[in-house]
């Protein structure tokens, strides 16, 4: 622990909440000309502790995509390159003004990469200033840091991750070390999970760690549980 940054603090953004620890403060999602900008005029008034800050981007922010190992990348510019034509293919010119991020995993085994605005993760680091109470730490996208911090819950044969927010849900496959399958979209969050378990070729498990929302019990087929973050 730093004597100059004592507390942890995590800061989760959404189009209509940004929470700051325990504390919840709601936010226009209509504010502005993308959905993130009425969350950062909350984050940017904030009176900020002294702390180290991790900010949470709701995956109403975020894109994903499973990526393919490639045995060719052997600098980070040829990752990010390889990324960005995998995120242009998907989204065209716009992916160009993205920040873009890969899991990790094991040799051959493909990875889920994230694609942020880069004018929202220059608002971000603004919000939090060098010489300010607060440091920031790292933003991270909902879905890594959901699963780093559920993932001794999944066991090697695998579970289904389900982050379900207002509006939209986040479901992903991990099983024998690695993300198998990754949907981020609008609507509801167990119409989305049953559609990409027949979706994916193969056996998949029947366990789903939910974060967002009750894990139900009593289901014919899926065994539910919290993602316990």
């Amino acid at each position: 622990m730093s004597p100059l940054f004592p507390e942890r603090l995590l800061v989760r953004l959404s189009p209509a909440e940004v929470r700051v620890g325990a504390k919840s403060y709601a936010c226009d999602p209509a504010f502005g000309a993308e959905p993130w900008h009425g969350a950062l005029e909350v984050l940017k008034d904030g009176a900020w502790p002294r702390a180290r800050v991790t900010v949470v981007l709701s995956n109403h922010f975020v894109r994903y995509s499973l990526v393919p190992w490639s045995d060719a990348l052997a600098t980070p510019a040829e990752e990010e390159a390889y990324l960005r034509h995998h995120f242009a293919k998907i989204h065209g010119e716009r992916a160009k003004g993205w920040v873009l991020r890969a899991s990790q995993s094991a040799r051959g085994e493909p990875r889920v990469a994230s694609a942020v605005d880069a004018a929202l993760i220059q608002a971000v680091r603004a919000a939090f200033p060098k010489g300010g109470k607060a440091r920031l730490l790292s933003v991270q996208p909902a879905l890594m840091y959901i699963f780093n911090r559920a993932r001794d819950a999944v066991p090697r044969s695998g579970a289904w991750l389900v982050i379900a927010e207002a509006e939209r849900a986040c479901v992903a496959l991990h099983a024998d070390g690695a993300f198998r399958a990754v949907q981020n979209g609008r609507g509801e969050w167990r119409t989305l999970l049953d559609r990409e378990r027949h979706r994916v070729a193969g056996e998949t498990p029947n366990l789903a760690l939910i974060d967002g929302a009750a894990a139900p019990s009593g289901d014919p087929y899926w065994k539910f549980s919290n993602a316990g973050t």
